[in-house]
Parts: structure tokens; C-alpha cells; sequence
């Protein structure tokens, strides 16, 4: 158990020891990791245009989890380091009608007159540009320190912590934006459903977790937990953040998951 711990705490250090916007600001190594763009479907899976390796900029958008607009400015401000790779390529006249017909029909993309596509690649180069993601940020770690950690097992670790930390903002925004129930007014509502969480899958809370794991105050419980481990908090996290989308309330999330708590375990 010391020896697991003692490994897990030190691939928590990799991943925060080593700035991820180092890439925002160096062309030379997202040059060097471009190629490595396999790193998109470990962090979130890709949706690709049909038959073909490529996405919309809407499509984009959607991965990285941010408007539209982001996504066109970063390649405008970026379009010529694009073009250096053939990463990005703009579709007009009989190109883009011969394109609509193959990959989509003809009535796709209906009334357009151009369309912006990226390759994995050019994917991949967004994220290691763009600073309002999430997802993003994800993608940055993994390429700075992840592939850097020889152990397997480890290395699947790190991935899964990093799932689990874009996740877990997802959760916070959900209770931020959406909760309206009866913790609202007493500042624990955070505490409160991060504890639901670890009721559900193990029967106990925080500070249990914390006796369990021999942890001090201020060490993170997630860097004490196993890859499916990691795997279990997301899955309840998640569906949290549904519920409470749904407009329910904290004793009815509570009921429901605790009720159906086998299903997480």
C-alpha cells in the first residue's frame, strides 16, 4: 500500500511539475509532438466526418468544449503555422460540392459557400494553442508528462487523473449554474455532493477516505486512488451532474444513487 501510494503521489508531480502552457508559446515543440495526435482519443474520443480524417471547425469546438468563435480565432491567428503542415484547408466551388456529395450527400452542409476543415493533426495543434479549454489542458499534461512515465500502468493512471480532474470541473459548474435545492444557501454544497460520491462507492466520506488512505489534510484522496477507481468517481460525478441539470434536488440525488449504488461499484 506505502509503495502504491509513494508512486501514485509522484505521477501527481509530474503532471503539475512542468508548465502545460509551455506549448502555447513554443512552435518547435508542438512541432516535435504534433504527430503524436493518438493523444486526442485518450483524453476524449475524436468524431471524424464520415469516411474521412478531418473535422469542421464546429466540430472542433464541440471536442475542446468551448464556442466556435474561439476555435476560428485561434486559426486565424495561427493560419499560417497551419498551412506550414497542410493541417488546416478551406473548401470552395466545385471542391467543396464534390466533397458534400462524397462524404455527406448532396444536401449536406446546405447553403455554405466554404468550409474550414482540420486534419487530427491540425486537431491536435489547436489544443496545444488553445488556453479556454479544458479538454485542452488535458491534452498538454498528456503530451508534457504522461508519455514520459515508463510504467504502464502508471501512465494509464495519469490519464485517467486527468479525465477525472476535467470532470470534476464539470461537476462544480453543474452545481454553480444549475443548483437550486436546498443546500444552496449553506456553502456546502460542494463538500456535501463530493461526499455523496464517495457514499455511493464506498460507503463512507472524506475524512474516512482520508483515515483509509492515511492521508494528511491537505494530500488530494484522487492521487491515492486506483485507475478504476478514478474511473468509478467519474462515472458517479457524471451522473450527477445530470440530475442536477434535471432540477434536482440534493435528498433526491441522494436517494436515487444511493438506491442504485451497486451500479457504480
Amino acid at each position: 500500500m506505502a509503495k502504491e501510494k509513494k508512486d501514485v503521489q509522484q505521477v501527481s508531480y509530474d503532471l503539475t511539475g512542468r508548465n502545460e502552457l509551455i506549448l502555447t508559446e513554443s512552435k518547435s515543440m508542438r512541432d516535435d509532438l504534433v504527430f503524436k495526435d493518438e493523444v486526442l482519443d485518450k483524453v476524449k474520443f475524436v468524431a471524424c466526418l464520415d469516411g474521412t480524417t478531418e473535422v469542421t471547425v464546429e466540430m472542433a469546438a464541440s471536442y475542446y468544449e468551448v464556442p466556435t468563435d474561439t476555435i476560428q480565432s485561434v486559426i486565424r491567428r495561427n493560419r499560417s503555422e497551419l498551412n506550414e503542415y497542410s493541417e488546416v484547408r478551406v473548401l470552395k466551388g466545385k471542391t467543396l460540392t464534390d466533397f458534400k456529395t462524397r462524404v455527406q450527400g448532396e444536401h449536406a452542409f446546405k447553403g455554405i459557400s466554404s468550409l474550414t476543415l482540420l486534419t487530427r493533426r491540425g486537431l491536435l495543434r489547436i489544443g496545444m494553442l488553445l488556453t479556454e479549454s479544458e479538454v485542452a489542458k488535458s491534452i498538454r499534461n498528456y503530451l508534457l508528462n504522461v508519455e514520459e512515465i515508463a510504467d504502464a500502468e502508471q501512465r494509464q493512471w495519469a490519464i485517467e487523473r486527468e479525465i477525472s480532474k476535467r470532470e470534476r470541473r464539470r461537476l462544480t459548474d453543474s452545481i454553480q449554474a444549475f443548483y437550486n435545492g436546498s443546500l444552496k444557501d449553506k456553502g456546502f454544497e460542494y463538500a456535501t455532493f463530493t461526499n455523496l460520491v464517495y457514499k455511493v462507492l464506498w460507503d463512507t466520506d472524506a475524512n474516512g477516505l482520508r483515515e483509509m488512505y492515511s492521508l494528511e489534510k491537505k494530500e488530494a484522496i484522487r492521487d491515492a486512488l486506483s485507475t478504476e477507481d478514478l474511473r468509478k468517481v467519474v462515472d458517479v460525478e457524471t451522473a450527477i451532474s445530470s440530475l442536477i441539470r434535471l432540477n434536482k434536488d440534493y435528498r433526491e440525488i441522494r436517494n436515487e444513487l444511493v438506491a442504485g449504488k451497486e451500479n457504480f461499484r
